[in-house]
């Protein structure tokens, strides 16, 4: 498990992720100070490695937490930039988007076709590549 979460997580930066899959099943991931990680929902990195060792086809996207703040509410809170990246899995490989293809696949309404504003204080950003050995 730590594999997959290093593999995922190290490149983006930032201690705090949201990992959602493609069925919908999301957790958050936080990687601790002494590189272990919390994971809110261990059942959502069972499923990914289920998919992945069974060459299903599926998605995962990846919202990292930076240190950049998009802009402070009224009552002093903080909203920070969140990177977006993400991969689609398929015959047991995670094949990385680039920020053109996750811009397209988050700004585009899954049932008309047409175009939706991109969400406040997210940034889309190409993924890296990843070697999985599960």
């Amino acid at each position: 498990m730590t594999d997959i979460l290093s593999a995922l997580t190290q490149p983006a930066g930032g201690p705090s992720h949201i990992l959602t899959l493609g069925n919908g099943w999301s957790t958050a991931i936080d990687q601790l100070h002494d590189g272990a990680y919390s994971v809110e929902h261990q059942g959502v990195i069972d499923e990914l490695l289920r998919a992945i060792e069974a060459g299903e086809e599926t998605s995962i996207v990846l919202r990292t937490f930076t240190a950049e703040t998009s802009q402070t509410l009224a009552n002093g809170t903080r909203i920070p930039v969140k990177e977006v990246r993400g991969w689609y899995i398929a015959d047991g490989r995670l094949h990385p988007l680039s920020e053109q293809q996750m811009f397209a696949a988050s700004c585009t309404d899954t049932i008309t076709g047409e175009p939706i504003a991109p969400e406040p204080s997210v940034r889309c950003t190409d993924a890296h590549p990843i070697e999985v050995g599960v």
